[in-house]
């Protein structure tokens, strides 16, 4: 209890201090401004001179320092708030086809066989310029040690191409309880770290758990507020494949 509550103080105090450094800013720059429009524009020389450039540094000096001291705190308290959003959220659940399936429906989609073993597919985005997709289906006991992994080698394969989101599905021979924490972790992270702290990351990998009896995956949906980010792309990606999936069992 002590610790939230002194985590709140630190909170409001470097919101305060954040909404004192964006006054100071204003304040600053009607320095520059203010003294133009009014009829001491003769004296600007001689008179305003000096405290116009004192109170335009002065005021933006101290603004700086304010938003430095006040940043880490609320990038802290920001990506808390969205950890605590996505810890009360269940992973979300998709019916895969068999490996074998999935793999020819990606090739359907465009996708390309590449020889380090990936499926790729390079597609243009409004938003984003383009959005180069990467498909990796592995197996692991851990779905971090499989993550670590492929982020390695991807980084030398995909390393000319931009925005890379990557669909990272990991076959495993149960998908128990501790293994739907770990792709919650995963998702977690992943989510707090390009809408929070980077949100102009340029790689994101979606992992998916796979149990290789049911063919059941198990990954992280992004919500609303993630539209811009490449795990979206990736979330995009899953539910088009999802459809298709549902209209080959349909047919």
């Amino acid at each position: 209890m002590d610790e939230q509550m002194g985590t709140g103080n630190e909170y409001k105090k470097a919101k305060t201090m954040a909404i004192i450094a964006v006054i100071l800013i204003v304040l600053a720059f009607s320095c520059l401004i203010v003294p133009a429009l009014t009829q001491y524009y003769d004296d600007f020389n001689t008179v305003l001179m000096p405290i116009i450039l004192v109170g335009f540094f002065g005021g933006n000096i101290a603004a700086l320092i304010l938003i430095g001291n006040a940043y880490p705190v609320l990038l802290a308290s920001d990506c808390m708030k969205m950890d605590e959003r996505y810890e009360r959220q269940e992973l979300t659940q998709i019916l895969l086809p068999t490996r074998d399936l999935l793999a020819q429906i990606f090739l359907d989609n465009k996708f390309k066989y590449v020889k380090e073993g990936y499926y790729r597919r390079k597609k243009f985005s409004f938003l984003k310029d383009s959005v180069c997709y990467y498909v990796r289906m592995t197996e692991d006991i851990e779905a971090e040690n499989a993550l670590r992994r492929e982020i390695e080698r991807l980084d030398q394969v995909g390393k000319k191409d931009k925005n890379l989101c990557m669909l990272l599905f990991v076959y495993m021979d149960e998908v128990g309880e501790r293994e739907k924490k770990d792709i919650k972790e995963l998702g977690k992270g992943t989510i707090v770290m390009e809408s929070v702290i980077n949100p102009k990351i340029s790689l994101s990998v979606l992992v998916i758990a796979v149990d290789r009896r049911t063919d059941q995956g198990y990954y992280m949906e992004i919500g609303r507020h993630g539209r811009l980010t490449l795990y979206s792309y990736g979330c995009k990606m899953l539910r088009k494949l999802h459809l298709t999936c549902q209209m080959l069992d349909s047919a």
